[in-house]
């Protein structure tokens, strides 16, 4: 009896499931055969009257007309399934028939199987209490589900696969759903209203039924409530609209009694979805979506150590305010915050001069936020109109490490549009419109599987030559790679300049590991062990956004080594660019020192770097038979993408520009010619660095050796034309490019930029999970969605720089550096 809810809600599947097949009738004939052999062998005589109206009940709306039809005839084959589903004993011929589901036993591993063949097909059966006579016809061979003892009739029995293992207690409350649809109870009903059921635009890529989730999760029946699970099928007639491979699989939103489980629900439909589908439908598993889970230790100690932080930023802030900032002098109106005026200098190119050497509170940062310093004297003080009134309070020790943890202090620091003497003004700009051109990426990438219409969108996007620039958006992290190689070369070339060539090693090196480390891990720490319980809904990932909550992945993470692991196996994929970026760091001191002493070392180290960079990728592509965009199958991501001998090329570039800068000290006159054809070659070059793959990813595939060129050149030349931008916006030759990306404005949002690419995939992942229906894609939503998804990461990004990231520079600062008095 509690199968014939499973049969109700098959039938449903299998009108979309054959939808397409060409046998569609013969395949209607085998379920029909199928329900019939069912019938008799579990002595449901009754339903043979009515089984021509079940075949026609394929259909869903006549489907549920017609479950009251069989009401009756139903309530009656409940009292003779009562037989098998509790233990009692029957008799067949003189045989002695033992059910072997019962409160305490499963069905599973059943000794022997009873066949009825054609010759025995005269078999009576009876019930014990009332005696009820059946005679059968001739049928196809079906399973019983019983244990068959010997006794005085020659019934022939065979030993066969062990039925699948379900829970009794699954059972008998999946028999009440439909005794309740019978009976016309309203929680019953809706069970079946919250059913996934097959939509239209199934040829669009509709193969995700969710259902109603939250009208689930709300019933509440005599002896259980609703439970949703979201159950996948894999249905062998169709094919995968992305792929085009044969096959695809199909999540279905179902509701049931929360006492059964996974493995429950999935072998109850295998033992019958095969034989009812011609053997085209089988499930695969399926997830419970529960809206609640229980804090678990880990999820505690990551609340306990955020909690932490937030007290100490709450009582920080209290300090700050009530003591220390009322404490603090007036100053002059030209002096809003570092106590000079900045100015641009006369030349009117992207170079501060604030009166400084070097950098005093504005950092010069790439993606990752390294800051560098570099030795600066002190503006002239005569300046000042006004002594102070009041003596300011000076914390000591202890209150200034308080103090790092001000959310008061840290905003105006972040919002602050001041910048440092030697900051190249138009990196602010260049790195937010990149950050903004990976969310877009991420964007689609992320939320293509939220899609329902992803099997017409997905090609007609790839056929869009404009869609180049989000499709092989890929170049945006080489735009990081190229601003991070030039800020360092840059920077440190002035600090040894400064101080003769010497360099404080230790600090080099712990300066950049504290600087990305502890925002790093708190907000990996948030993605792994708090991300289950921010949301639910039928997408919702009940486990976490990462595998296995990275218990043996972490470390790979904190060693900066974590770009080594497939991406199947990495924990916080997207930080494969972290850990890359800190490998070229570590080994950028002989190229800095070689520069530093000798152009042509400098430059010989440099291009043999290059140049066995470019060998180790032209082999990988050329061994791997790599394509050139990241579409296609095979090892791209994890032997090329994030492989760092793959990906320093622009790196180099901007190490190089970097020294250039340095030599130049930002001032170089080109002709206005010279300069316009320089920006046509670039730009070309960049535009053909992004639409040159368009013929490849639409089937027109280059042959392996071109594709290897690619592979070798492109991240490269894309970083030349990125590094030019920022040479002649720092020079003077960037007209209203550098007018544009030295906005004031760009500058808090750069110092936002790193956390901001830590945080926006668990903004994104939150936003695509927690949904309760799938979404239908156009330009304009995907538009919408884009700048939703650019504000949230932005604004999380500047709460996390408040709690995680400040304090910890703060902490450095007060601990590391000395006061020096001239």
């Amino acid at each position: 009896m509690a199968k014939m809810y499973v049969y109700c809600f098959l039938l449903l599947l299998l009108r979309c499931s054959v939808a397409l097949e060409d046998n569609y009738h013969d395949i209607i004939q085998n379920s029909y055969q199928t329900l019939k052999g069912y019938a008799q062998h579990v002595n449901q005589t009754v339903l043979l009257q009515d089984i021509n109206a079940m075949n026609k009940a394929l259909n869903v709306r006549n489907l549920i007309d017609n479950l009251q039809t069989f009401s009756d005839e139903l309530d009656k084959l409940s009292e003779l399934s009562d037989s098998v589903i509790i233990r009692n004993t029957t008799y067949a011929n003189g045989f002695d028939v033992t059910s072997t589901l019962n409160q305490n036993t499963d069905i599973n591993y059943l000794p022997t199987t009873a066949y009825a063949s054609p010759e025995q097909s005269n078999t009576t059966l009876a019930k014990e209490t009332p005696a009820v006579l059946v005679t059968t016809k001739s049928i196809t061979t079906t399973v019983l589900p019983v244990t068959v003892s010997a006794s005085k009739s020659p019934v022939t029995t065979s030993t066969t696969t062990p039925l699948p293992k379900v829970n009794a207690l699954c059972l008998n409350h999946t028999q009440n759903i439909l005794a309740g649809l019978f009976g016309g109870k309203q929680w019953a009903m809706q069970m079946l209203d919250a059913l996934g059921k097959p939509p239209a635009g199934l040829l669009r890529g509709k193969f995700a039924w969710l259902g109603d989730y939250d009208e689930c999760i709300g019933i509440e029946a005599e002896e259980f409530h609703g439970e949703y699970c979201l159950a996948k099928f894999y249905v062998a007639s169709i094919s995968n609209p992305l792929t085009k491979a044969k096959g695809m699989e199909i999540m279905v939103g179902i509701c049931v009694p929360n006492t059964c489980s996974i493995s429950d629900i999935k072998n109850l439909f295998n033992s019958v979805l095969p034989r009812i589908s011609n053997n085209t439908v089988y499930s695969t598993g399926g997830d419970f979506k529960k809206p609640d889970q229980p804090i678990d230790f880990r999820a505690s100690i990551a609340f306990i150590i955020i909690g932490v932080l937030v007290g100490l930023a709450i009582i920080a802030t209290a300090y700050d305010v009530v003591i220390q900032q009322r404490s603090k002098p007036k100053k002059n109106s030209w002096d809003l915050s570092n106590g000079h005026a900045t100015t641009y200098d006369s030349a009117g190119n992207g170079h501060v001069n604030n009166g400084y050497e070097g950098e005093k509170n504005g950092p010069i940062s790439d993606l990752s936020g390294q800051e560098h310093k570099y030795q600066f004297k002190e503006p002239d003080r005569s300046m000042s109109v006004e002594e102070p009134s009041t003596t300011q309070y000076k914390p000591g020790f202890l209150g200034k490490l308080l103090l790092s943890f001000s959310v008061y202090t840290n905003g105006v620091k972040i919002l602050s549009t001041n910048q440092g003497s030697g900051t190249l003004t138009a990196v602010n700009g260049i790195r937010f419109i990149s950050m903004s051109w990976v969310i877009l990426g991420h964007t689609y990438a992320f939320g293509l599987s939220s899609v329902g219409n992803i099997g017409t969108l997905y090609g007609a996007l790839l056929k869009r030559k404009t869609f180049m620039a989000i499709g092989n958006a890929e170049v945006s992290v080489d735009t990081f790679f190229a601003l991070s190689g030039t800020l360092l070369t840059y920077v440190v070339l002035n600090q040894l300049k400064k101080q003769k060539g010497k360099l404080n090693w230790f600090m080099f090196y712990f300066h950049r590991f504290w600087r990305l480390t502890p925002p790093y891990m708190l907000i990996m720490m948030v993605q792994i062990c708090i991300s289950k319980y921010l949301g639910s809904g039928p997408m919702w990932i009940t486990n976490g956004f990462e595998k296995n909550y990275c218990k043996d992945t972490w470390w790979w993470n904190l060693l900066y080594i974590n770009n080594f692991k497939t991406a199947g196996e990495e924990c916080f994929g997207h930080a494969w660019y972290l850990a890359n970026d800190m490998q070229f760091y570590i080994i950028s001191p002989p190229i800095l020192l070689a520069l530093y002493h000798s152009k042509i070392a400098g430059t010989i180290v440099t291009l043999v770097i290059w140049l066995g960079t470019a060998a180790a990728t032209g082999y990988t592509s050329v061994h791997k038979d790599l394509r050139v965009n990241p579409f296609s199958e095979g090892d791209y991501f994890d032997s090329y993408y994030q492989m760092p001998y793959c990906r320093i090329g622009p790196y180099l570039v901007g190490m190089y520009t970097g020294y250039i800068l340095y030599t130049k000290k930002c001032k170089c006159k080109i002709n206005k010619f010279v300069n316009i054809t320089i920006w046509a070659v670039f730009a070309a070059s960049a535009l053909a660095v992004l639409y040159g793959i368009y013929d490849d990813i639409n089937g027109d595939q280059l042959s392996t050796g071109v594709a290897a060129l690619y592979n070798v050149l492109h991240k490269t030349v894309w970083g030349a034309a990125v590094c030019w931008v920022i040479f002649a916006c720092a020079t003077g030759n960037g007209g209203f490019v550098n007018t544009m990306l030295s906005w004031k404005g760009f500058v808090p949002l750069s110092r936002l930029t790193y956390c901001a690419y830590l945080i926006h995939p668990l903004v994104m992942y939150f936003y695509y999970t927690s949904r309760k229906q799938l979404l239908f894609w156009d330009d304009h939503e995907v538009i919408y969605e884009f700048f939703a998804h650019l504000g949230m990461a932005y604004a999380v990004a500047f709460v996390a720089s408040l709690v995680f990231e400040s304090p910890m520079m703060g902490l450095e600062k007060v601990v590391f550096r000395k006061d020096k008095k001239k």
